[in-house]
């Protein structure tokens, strides 16, 4: 018997996602696989998906990295250079780069460089984050126009809350971008992320930047993946290590903020806070023992928590508890795990650490 805590990456499913999101982008797709692809592996991902349209991510490191296993995919980082050194890196390792400051210009003008570069321009419509206001775009523009070592350009925004529909933001955002459309109509576009595709917010032509959804996951509230006919990719299991049984008014767990009312057989499965799994948990959270929910009682401790497995039989120590994602009995959506958390899917994907390990099928 191990403890068994297991991220299970569906290859398959993987696949599934990217055909079902390309059918759906009009142009072409950045995969954003920055965070280790989403806590999913990065070398696995590419290695699965190969030579696609773009892949997106946050660090020279990853693009580094996407580099060393695809010498021919475009990568683009999303903050693109920060220094000289970065740029060097990004020229010799064909890097399309964002630039959204005019210190990313004043590096670009002291570079000596026989190679090009795409550059995607981004405009902050509202966002408040990366990105330049009006002004400055149109002058980044001109600038970039004339440099001898920029290629292509691509105007790009970036939407801040796609993922409501009733949110009157994303149609200005759309708008104030759009003005550039008819100021510049023979650069590409980049302006919708996973919501907006999801939502049918997205432009006619354009790069849409797609992350969570790759992986089966929906990032728009009171929706689920398989609501947009995604498969989830990770499905995080564990083992039940003991089982035992409490009487009445005995407290579970660290300061016993769970108390039993009547008597009760409680299981502990081999998952923390070490793991990833969060501790701010609501009295909704739980997880699924041989395809039946149980509650986790009492607070998660580093390493194990408590579930109330009171109402399920025939139950042993080293049996599989699915903590979410599918397996054969049942499936338990992260996106119910997230809001049973207080947080969101990313997070969780995320946060998972190094002891967990992984099976890719």
């Amino acid at each position: 018997m191990s403890r068994g805590t297991t991220a299970i990456i569906n290859l398959a499913h993987l696949k599934h996602n990217y055909t079902v999101l390309k059918k759906q982008a009009p142009n072409k797709l950045v995969l954003v696989i920055k965070a280790d692809a989403y806590g999913h592996g990065i070398k696995r991902i590419i290695q699965t998906l190969g030579t696609v349209d773009c892949y997106a991510v946050a660090t020279i490191e990853e693009a580094l990295l996407i580099r060393r296993y695809n010498q021919e995919v475009k990568i683009l980082l999303l903050e693109g250079f920060l220094d000289a050194n970065e740029l060097e890196t990004a020229f010799e390792n064909n890097f399309d780069c964002v630039i959204h400051q005019i210190e990313q210009i004043k590096i670009l003008q002291t570079i000596a460089s026989s190679k090009t570069m795409n550059i995607w321009c981004k405009l902050d419509s509202g966002m408040n984050r990366l990105g330049f206001n009006t002004e400055q775009f149109q002058s980044a523009i001109k600038i970039l126009e004339k440099h001898p070592n920029i290629q292509d350009i691509i105007l790009m925004s970036h939407f801040a809350s796609a993922d409501d529909n009733t949110n009157t933001l994303t149609q200005k955002q759309t708008e104030m971008f759009l003005q550039f459309d008819k100021a510049y109509p023979s650069y590409q576009q980049s302006l919708s992320n996973t919501s907006a595709l999801l939502n049918h917010k997205n432009l006619k032509d354009e790069w849409c930047r797609v992350g969570l959804a790759l992986f089966g996951v929906s990032p728009i509230a009171n929706k689920q993946a398989q609501d947009f006919g995604l498969k989830p990719v990770m499905t995080l299991k564990t083992n039940i290590i003991a089982i035992k049984n409490i009487g009445v008014n005995q407290g579970i767990g660290y300061s016993h903020t769970y108390v039993s009312t009547k008597p009760m057989k409680i299981a502990i499965i081999g998952i923390g806070y070490g793991d990833g799994y969060p501790w701010n948990l609501t009295d909704k959270a739980l997880v699924k023992v041989n395809g039946t929910p149980a509650q986790i009682v009492g607070r998660v401790s580093m390493d194990m928590l408590a579930i109330d497995v009171s109402t399920i039989n025939n139950l042993k120590v080293g049996d599989s508890v699915l903590v979410w994602g599918q397996d054969k009995k049942s499936e338990l959506p992260l996106e119910t795990v997230a809001s049973h958390a207080q947080t969101i899917p990313y997070v969780l994907l995320c946060q998972i650490t190094s002891r967990v390990h992984y099976n890719y099928v």
